[in-house]
């Protein structure tokens, strides 16, 4: 089968150097990824063996168990059961968690397996008399077997947890675990009364303790009572408070008429400085008794004018005179008006003074008896404060003491309890009725099992450890192995064929025919698109393949109507020729490089180009210009040209050959060559510059039913000669 057409190739005159086709110089290909489906298909038959074995040692080796090696055993069940948290309960409340009970199982467990309670378990009398303590006599060896032996295991989404243990002696079992498990709750119940007595003497203890610090709190606050004269503490504090309250206030109004007297007298004093009189000070002084016969003198005057004006006239003496006197009125007003005013505020001024010294001498009276109530409170505040801690201590500690009543008597309960115990025995062991080992039905699948994953692991390890091309997969981890064609054993094809060197002419009508012809097409599309037209066919070793794969190439172009040459460079193992029935010591490429004129042999069309006689195969003329130079002449003459050329390894010519073609196409051998070996050859041709068309992968191995032998079943098939009946058309009428 081919693969898809790879990416045409371009021609050795126009490709650039060192840019061949294929993965980049120097990357290691990955290994091939191994596909565990084929592997165990190929093998099935291998696995079915296998598993019939593994089922029959299973079977034997049940029986030879069964026989030298039987194991019973048996369990005793135990519960974890909630914590009883007060004796006044009337069931346990408590919720366990499965991690919780978890926790508990692993701790119970290892309780289990001290050496104190397995050394008094193994020391009674009743484990002496068993098979399995007469054999083993000591004390320390039966506690030493059975920390070896005992499994404890808590049972999922349960309150459970189990003591198993197994022997060779049926009857054993039931007497050693449940010898064991009473010892263990023994013990454990032990502990636990041993344990209680002991907090609840702890308690008692400090019982008595709080009881003593009672009644020395008791005196302590007698003597603080008597001590200090307290009778009602809390009713004093309130007239106290009461009275430095009223005092604070007395203060405050004192001290707000005082900066009220001290601003009026501050007003005063600046109106003397200044002399700047309001009008307030002015109607006060307009009060004064001289100021008024001043003023009503002064009113005359001015009524006497008037009415002299009326009379006489502004020049009249008299009116002159009474302008005279009512000019001297005013004067005298003002003068007597400022004297009345500056009297008065003299006298505010004096008052005043003498109001602020008042008050001044009252308030520091008030702040002495204030600071003395203070002072006073808080004495009996601290007093009373001092007295209320000490009946505080009181109440808490008549609280502990009722606080250590209730547990002594809840511990006195709790010891009378049933469900007290946290771990009670659910199940005692019971002498087992089934063996638990050696079981067919788990010896059996087991044996088949082991067997199957033992031919497996072998058939796997051989795979990964096997670095042959066997399969086309295994290419695809080949940097630049681009696989182009795949051509199978001719023993698998169902048309058996005689030979596969030339079976594309000789016959045509086998599957293997038609794989030649499938790689042909891809290679002939992939050079008509680059314009190439020779073609070097190479393998990596010797029996690679490259001979057949030419002559079937060749074969196949002629078919298209191309002209072919083609061309036996293998000058050390020739076989082209011969193939093609020529002498394989006639004339050939050998007498060309020496610059003979040779004529091909002519075979179905193709011009057959042999090695040339013995005497001038000459392997290094191999690797000249005028090996370029037949190619391009050849090339000139024949529309495709064809160079079979020697192996890789075995041939340092063949690299030469591969650059002065237009293209190159490697064969690689199944189940011979090397994914190693073709990742250096392909990096050798890049190396040297050549295009790589490709890969055909030769002969690779074939999978019972897989993909290969189906497609040449059909292909066989499809080749058969169609009867003339079934040929011709049917007459019936089309539904």
């Amino acid at each position: 089968m081919t693969a898809a057409n790879p990416a045409s190739p371009a021609p050795a005159s126009s490709r650039p150097a060192g840019s061949p086709g294929g993965a980049p110089r120097g990357v290691r290909p990955p290994p091939p990824t191994i596909d565990p489906v084929r592997v165990l298909r190929q093998h099935a038959w291998l696995l079915v063996g296998a598993a019939v074995v593994g089922a029959v040692l299973g079977t034997i080796a049940n029986f030879i168990c069964l026989y030298a090696y039987p194991l019973w055993g048996g369990a005793v069940v135990f519960e974890i059961r909630p914590q009883v948290q007060s004796a006044k309960e009337a069931v346990t409340l408590e919720a366990l968690s499965d991690e919780g009970i978890a926790r508990l199982a692993q701790t119970e467990s290892q309780r289990i397996l001290t050496r104190q309670v397995l050394e008094t378990a193994m020391a009674a009398p009743d484990i002496a008399s068993t098979v399995w303590g007469q054999e083993y006599p000591t004390v320390d060896e039966r506690v030493q077997e059975l920390q070896e032996d005992l499994r404890v295991g808590h049972r999922n989404k349960t309150q459970l947890f189990t003591l198993s243990w197994r022997t060779h002696e049926r009857g054993d079992v039931a007497t050693v675990l449940n010898r064991v498990a009473r010892t263990y709750l023994a013990a454990r119940e032990a502990q636990e009364d041993e344990r209680s007595s002991r907090n609840k003497a702890n308690f008692e203890t400090k019982r008595a303790q709080v009881e003593e610090q009672i009644r020395n709190l008791k005196t302590e606050i007698q003597d603080f009572i008597r001590r200090n004269g307290i009778t009602s503490g809390t009713e004093g504090g309130l007239t106290d408070q009461g009275t430095a309250n009223n005092l604070a206030k007395l203060r405050d109004d004192t001290i707000r008429d005082l900066t009220l007297a001290q601003a009026r007298l501050d007003s005063v004093d600046r109106k003397l400085r200044e002399q700047r009189y309001e009008d307030e000070d002015r109607r006060l002084a307009m009060q004064d008794p001289a100021v008024r016969q001043i003023e009503q003198s002064m009113h005359q005057v001015q009524t006497f004018l008037s009415s002299s004006r009326e009379r006489f006239g502004e020049e009249h003496p008299q009116v002159k005179d009474l302008v005279q006197r009512e000019t001297a009125a005013r004067d005298r007003m003002k003068v007597v008006l400022d004297e009345t005013m500056q009297r008065n505020l003299q006298a505010d001024k004096l008052d005043f003074s003498q109001r602020v010294a008042s008050l001044k001498s009252l308030v520091e009276r008030q702040t002495q008896d204030l600071t003395d109530a203070t002072k006073r409170l808080q004495e009996l505040t601290a007093q009373i404060s001092a007295l209320d801690a000490l009946k505080e201590q009181l109440t808490q500690k008549e609280q502990e003491r009722a606080d250590l009543q209730d547990l002594i008597a809840q511990f006195d309960i709790l010891q009378g309890r049933a469900d007290s115990r946290r771990v009670i025995l659910v199940q005692e062991a019971s002498t087992p009725r089934e063996i638990e080992f050696p079981k067919l039905k788990f010896m059996v699948p087991a044996g088949v099992f082991l067997a199957v994953l033992v031919v497996a692991g072998i058939l796997f390890l051989r795979e990964f450890l096997d670095q042959r091309v066997r399969f086309p997969s295994d290419l695809a981890g080949v940097g630049g192995a681009r696989l182009i064609g795949v051509i199978p054993d001719i023993e698998d094809d169902p048309s058996e064929p005689k030979a596969a060197e030339l079976i594309v002419a000789r016959e045509p009508a086998t599957s293997t025919a038609e794989m030649f012809r499938q790689l042909s097409s891809v290679c002939l599309k992939g050079m008509d698109a680059a314009g190439a037209r020779s073609l070097a066919v190479v393998t990596s070793s010797p029996g690679g393949g490259s001979t057949t794969v030419a002559s079937n190439l060749a074969a196949s172009f002629r078919a298209a109507g191309r002209t072919v040459a083609v061309v036996d460079a293998n000058l050390r193992r020739p076989r082209l020729s011969a193939i093609f029935g020529e002498e394989l010591d006639g004339p050939g490429l050998g007498d060309m490089l020496q610059g003979q004129d040779v004529q091909p042999h002519m075979a179905n069309g193709i011009a057959v180009y042999g090695p040339g006689t013995i005497p001038n195969r000459v392997f290094e003329r191999v690797s000249t210009d005028e090996m370029r130079r037949i190619i391009a002449r050849l090339r000139e003459r024949y529309q495709v040209v064809i160079v079979d050329l020697p192996p890789t390894v075995v041939a340092g010519e063949t690299m030469f050959v591969t650059e002065a073609c237009d293209a190159s196409l490697l064969v690689v051998r199944a189940l011979e060559d090397q994914r190693g070996l073709v990742a250096k050859s392909i990096h050798r041709l890049q190396e040297a510059q050549a295009v790589l068309l490709g890969t055909v992968l030769m002969r690779p191995e074939q999978t019972a039913g897989g993909y290969f032998r189906k497609n040449a079943e059909v292909m066989a098939a499809y080749a058969q000669p169609v009867p003339a009946a079934a040929a011709a058309p049917s007459k019936e009428p089309v539904a």
